[in-house]
């Protein structure tokens, strides 16, 4: 009785699993081809019509019109199978993922197009996010799953999430602020009050990282960031204004000590290809000191990593002249008198 259950079943339901199967094969080579032909052929054709279309978006494009191939051979070949497909389960899930293959394509593009206005990832990201949150909380209400519930978890089980990453979090929310601010950005070279200076390689969702001069990168935490006095060398203008001190013996002649410090100046910075020439340099003397009268020299370079190559040309120019014009720079002395 068995066997004869088995031939009756083979026998109807044999031929509708080989056109199943058949079809699959013959759909999916078909989403092959076109996705290694195809998706090249329009590419070649926007590169004639100087049509500027990122490298990301044809291979998120190509990843996505795969799956829809893929997609699209599974439903038929389960259509045309014995498999009884008015399961309205069945479609759901099928529903959901060629939605949700279209809310991730279009995430992408969207992001692609984003990068150049918002350089920092965690910008970026943050768009992801909430494009890919609102097209699954939609995917969801078409396909009649009720939000009201998950919500309610959600929202109890994010307080005990908040509790257990309050650094994180902190982090994470300053980060943004920073981005708001637009205060510091990619590229910026940024001293904190607590020393550490660089050049912002990236703002990311947790932490800054920061370049420093001796090629060193370091992490900073975007709550210390947004706590910090930050000096910027790049806010609005990247000139830096540089300043170098020294110090002349009491009896010089000050006015001819201003006029050889200035000329100096001048001619290393006509020299230099990083000094603002326009900015002509400026002599004041500061203050008194216990050996010697102290000046300083201030002059503009075109960015903050001009500045030490300037101030060393700088300080031997000066300290070359003073010897050739037999200014004194005093060692400190003191004079002790003692009385018999």
């Amino acid at each position: 009785m068995l066997l004869n259950f088995l031939n009756q079943f083979v026998s109807r339901d044999f031929a509708l699993w080989i056109k199943s199967v058949f079809l699959f094969i013959i759909i999916l080579s078909l989403g092959l081809l076109v996705n290694k032909y195809v998706i090249e052929f329009i590419k070649e054709i926007l590169k004639k019509f100087k049509v500027v279309i990122y490298d990301e978006i044809f291979i998120i494009s190509k990843r996505c019109l795969y799956f829809w191939f893929l997609l699209l051979a599974l439903y038929l070949a389960f259509v045309i199978s014995p498999i009884n497909t008015k399961n309205i389960i069945f479609l759901k899930v099928f529903y959901v993922l060629f939605s949700f293959s279209i809310v991730l394509l279009v995430t992408y593009i969207v992001s692609s197009f984003l990068k150049k206005s918002v350089h920092e990832k965690i910008g970026v990201n943050i768009i992801k996010f909430i494009t890919i949150f609102i097209g699954f909380v939609l995917i969801l209400n078409q396909v009649g799953v009720k939000l009201t519930p998950i919500l309610t978890a959600l929202g109890i089980g994010s307080l005990a999430v908040a509790l257990a990453l309050q650094d994180t979090l902190a982090n994470f929310f300053a980060g943004i602020n920073i981005l708001a601010s637009k205060q510091i950005s990619n590229n910026d070279y940024i001293k904190l009050d607590s020393g550490q200076e660089g050049t912002i390689l990236e703002v990311n969702w947790r932490t800054t990282l920061v370049r420093e001069l001796s090629n060193t990168v370091i992490s900073i935490p975007n709550s210390k960031i947004s706590s910090s006095i930050v000096t910027s060398f790049h806010f609005q203008k990247a000139e830096v204004t540089v300043r170098v001190d020294g110090s002349v013996a009491y009896g010089s002649d000050l006015e001819h000590v201003e006029q050889v410090v200035k000329s100096v100046t001048l001619d290393v910075i006509n020299k230099s290809q990083n000094a603002v020439k326009p900015y002509l340099p400026s002599v004041f003397f500061t203050s008194f000191g216990d050996s010697a009268i102290n000046f300083s020299v201030y002059f503009r370079v075109k960015d903050v990593y001009s500045r030490s190559s300037l101030q060393s040309g700088v300080l031997k120019a000066i300290y070359k002249r003073f010897n050739e014009e037999k200014i004194e720079i005093p060692f400190p002395q003191r004079v002790v008198t003692i009385n018999k």
